[in-house]
């Protein structure tokens, strides 16, 4: 019997089919609906979406782009699910977010495997539930961004190193398994998917290196592999465009590693901070599951060494990474929800205790994210309070909080949910309902996540950047130039719906010169401007432009003299 065979503990003598197809509902019933109720926010969703949408208007579904340029930043796997989903439901935002609901799904089903495996059934559908009921894991679920499927492939890539461990394992076999979800998620957001799980398999073997002989041949056949599996696409490439994406990619990896990209230097603690707060409740749980058990199989012991191993891996590399952006982190919710689940096992089984610091612990997280969150929808219902305040002097800000949100008025007792959870769940650990108080606590935060994004989100959306992209949709389909000024953006590509004749790479001009261009040069169509309102003084000044617009935080500015054809004389517009 191999080592992760399925103990003969905790089976709930329940089909493992009818578990699945539970976990594959309830999944989809917690993640699809109301995708598509707030609009894309800068940058990342609207970025790989606009990657989709202009794979599509191009017909180039080999090459990533953005503004028609070549985009180096990310490989295009994730970007072709998204193409794929545009293709069924529309170029909108449920499109753009529903591959990760269905990622989020088969991430249920992986947790369940994996867990019912190791430690028996009741707990793979412990971890589903710790999983699907921590705040940012189940957040990212209902997001446009890359990194769900990114760090699904890295797990997977990693449990099948784990694995090696079995006696008699066909190692080469298991390098190639590693190899393949390796690769996968390499040409998902690139080389640092491959780093990881070469990482933590050297950490986890010098912990365990008296029982668990020297990986080389899984790793040289997982790297192999994961060099065949990236050729595929990275190959073509290459013989296409010779290493131009390759290099480019490298340098804005080392950009990442080296310096704060895109004003995103955070403090070295900023991850653990956020792995804290934005995991909670499976945060607090999860420095109980690190120690070792008197009731651990040998079975558990290693997984619970090498999830402990992959946490630290991931956190300590992206605490040492100059660049810091929160979901970089993200990679740790499966190790850490693990971890919080091996706790919770070990209380439901009367081998752990729930002591009053835990208790404390989840509350000191829990009060402060219920005021913040009640706090917020109250405050933009009562801006006239805010506004009226003396040290409440940002410009943009003061601007954008006067955007009517359409408030109902009892949004910010959708916040109260979580405390209220907690406040059952401890009743329920007190009158000895063990299950109960954890399918409460758990599920008060599935509920909360339900509730906020579709009432509380899409009425502070219109305050964060509304203004801006409500004038860019009303740019869809018109002969016009729009341009963000001084700020990065990619609204204006996705929500103007630009064509590609309308871009600088059509009209044969360089990026760093269209700017230039469409304040100075001979444009031939209406040309429009976006401004934060912050940096917008400069702009008001400008010889060509005049606002036409200043509200929401945003300014926008028009070309006054524009010209009929290139070359010919300018009139007022």
């Amino acid at each position: 019997m191999g080592i992760f065979a399925r103990p003969p503990t905790q089976s709930l003598n329940v089909s493992p089919l009818r578990i699945r197809i539970v976990i594959v509902l309830a999944s989809l019933i917690l993640f699809v609906p109301f995708l598509g109720s707030v609009r894309l926010f800068d940058w990342d969703e609207v970025n790989f979406a606009e990657c989709a949408r202009e794979m599509i208007v191009s017909g180039d579904y080999l090459h990533m782009q953005i503004d028609f340029r070549p985009f180096y930043e990310k490989p295009p796997v994730f970007i072709w699910l998204q193409v794929l989903s545009m293709k069924v439901f529309g170029i909108n935002e449920f499109a753009a977010r529903l591959p990760n609901a269905l990622i989020g799904a088969v991430s249920m089903l992986v947790l369940f495997s994996i867990g019912s495996r190791v430690n028996g059934q009741r707990f793979g559908i412990l971890w589903c539930v710790v999983y699907a009921g921590s705040l940012l894991p189940h957040f990212y679920f209902r997001s446009g961004i890359i990194d769900p499927l990114f760090n699904l492939f890295i797990f997977l890539s990693v449990w099948s190193m784990i694995k090696e461990g079995r006696s008699g394992a066909d190692h080469w076999g298991i390098g190639i398994r590693s190899g393949l979800w390796a690769g996968l998620a390499v040409m998902t957001k690139g080389p640092v998917g491959f780093g990881l799980v070469m990482l933590t398999t050297a950490v986890a073997w010098v912990i365990l290196r008296k029982r668990m002989p020297l990986p080389w041949r899984q790793v040289l056949s997982a790297t192999i592999t994961t060099i065949a599996v990236t050729s595929v696409w990275f190959g073509v490439d290459y013989i296409q465009n010779g290493p131009t994406f390759i290099m480019e990619n490298l340098a804005y990896q080392v950009r990442l590693l080296t310096t704060g990209d895109a004003g995103h230097e955070q403090p070295w603690y900023y991850h653990s901070i956020v792995l804290l707060i934005g995991c909670y409740p499976a945060s607090i749980f999860f420095f109980g599951g690190i120690r070792a058990s008197d009731g651990e199989g040998a079975h558990q012991r290693i997984l619970r060494i090498w999830m402990t191993v992959l946490f630290f891996v991931v956190l300590v590399v992206f605490s040492l990474v100059k660049t810091k952006i929160i979901h970089y982190s993200s990679m740790t919710y499966l190790p850490l929800t693990y971890l919080a689940t091996v706790a919770i096992d070990r209380w439901l089984s009367g081998h752990r205790s729930w002591t009053w610091k835990r208790t404390t612990a989840l509350a000191l997280i829990a009060i402060p994210i219920t005021v913040l969150c009640f706090m917020v929808p109250w405050v933009f219902m009562n801006r006239d309070w805010l506004l009226s305040l003396p040290t409440f002097r940002d410009q943009y800000l003061r601007a954008a909080i006067q955007q009517d949100g359409g408030w109902l008025g009892f949004e910010p007792y959708v916040a109260l949910v979580l405390l209220v959870g907690l406040i059952c769940a401890w009743y329920m650990k007190r009158t000895n309902r063990q299950v109960v108080s954890i399918a409460v606590l758990f599920g008060s935060v599935m509920l909360f996540v339900s509730l906020f994004l579709p009432l509380v989100a899409p009425r502070i959306e219109p305050s964060t950047q509304g203004a801006a992209i409500t004038f860019y949709q009303s740019m869809v389909g018109k002969e016009v130039y729009v341009k963000p000024l001084t700020m990065k953006s990619y609204a204006h590509l996705f929500y103007t719906n630009k064509p590609r004749h309308l871009s600088a790479a059509a009209m044969g001009i360089g990026a760093d010169d269209w700017e230039p261009w469409l304040l100075t040069g001979p444009v031939d169509k209406p040309t429009f401007f976006v401004a934060k309102v912050n940096d917008a003084e400069k702009w008001r000044s400008h010889p060509n432009l005049k606002v036409i617009r200043d509200n929401g935080g945003f300014v926008i500015f028009e070309r006054i003299r524009v010209s009929l054809e290139p070359g010919t004389q300018s009139h007022s517009h």
